[in-house]
């Protein structure tokens, strides 16, 4: 059975659009949802003012981050994580997995990363702030798992995935559909020339011929053996229903020779 290029490549493209459209829908309530999620204010460990101290329990497995307000310019870290025996933490500089959130008109900088990609053991540690304005200390990892239990916004992602995913797949069959009608048109007959070959009149008699025993019957429309042998018309007398044939190749001649 065929697989039919064009049909599939129809419905993956419909239903792409429609996928889409449901995520253009769907995605003002989700970041509705995602926005409390995301602000440092409502969702945080720790928030310190300049110079402040304050101890954190930080659970095994988990990703912290610190971020600082940027107003326009790159915040530096300008803090100092102490654990239990004394020992200062550096944790790691920001990824692109911890990017810039824009949270209600205000713009949040992670200046450093906690616990991944080294790791670091479930405990209390003292955080010191020491930069100028307020840092805040948020655990990603519990953002992420109210991300997976809010029903809106995995409709959201689900759909915005799907959709592109039918997009691709629509534009893979589109180009096997051209592809396949690229090599059909190459071996199209056109007009006379079949295969890059130019056909005769006789030739497609013959080949017409051969394909069709029972027209064998037929007389053949054309002379094989050419000569100078003419066979006359029948004249046919309408008033006296006569019928005069001249078959005799010298009457002929004499009639042309006058």
């Amino acid at each position: 059975m065929a697989v039919n290029f064009r049909r599939i490549a129809k419905w993956s493209s419909a239903i792409s659009v429609l996928l889409l459209i449901a995520f253009m829908a769907l995605l003002p309530g989700a970041y509705e949802r995602m926005e409390p999620m995301l602000d440092p204010e409502q969702q945080n460990v720790a928030r310190l003012e300049s110079g402040g101290i304050t101890s954190v329990d930080f659970v095994d497995g988990h990703v912290y981050v610190a971020l600082r307000q940027s107003e326009g310019g790159d915040p530096g870290a300008d803090l100092r994580l102490i654990d239990e025996q004394g020992e200062e933490f550096s944790g790691n500089a920001p990824g692109r997995l911890h990017g810039e959130r824009l949270v209600n008109g205000t713009s949040y900088s992670p200046v450093r990363v906690f616990c991944f990609p080294s790791g670091c053991e479930s405990g209390t540690y003292t955080l010191y702030n020491e930069g100028d304005s307020v840092l805040w200390l948020v655990d990603d990892s519990a953002s992420d798992s109210e991300f997976l239990t809010e029903p809106l916004i995995l409709a959201a992602f689900a759909t915005c995935c799907l959709g592109i995913l039918s997009g691709i797949i629509a534009l893979i069959f589109a180009i096997l559909m051209l592809g396949k009608k690229s090599n059909k048109d190459g071996k199209q007959v056109s007009g006379l020339v079949i295969d890059g070959k130019v056909m005769t009149t006789d030739e497609l008699y013959r080949v017409y011929q051969e394909q069709n025993n029972d027209a064998s019957g037929v007389p053949e429309p054309f002379v094989t053996n050419p000569s100078n042998k003419q066979t006359t018309h029948s004249v046919h007398d309408v008033g006296d229903s006569k019928i005069r044939e001249d078959d005799s190749d010298d009457d002929w001649k004499g009639w042309d020779e006058g």
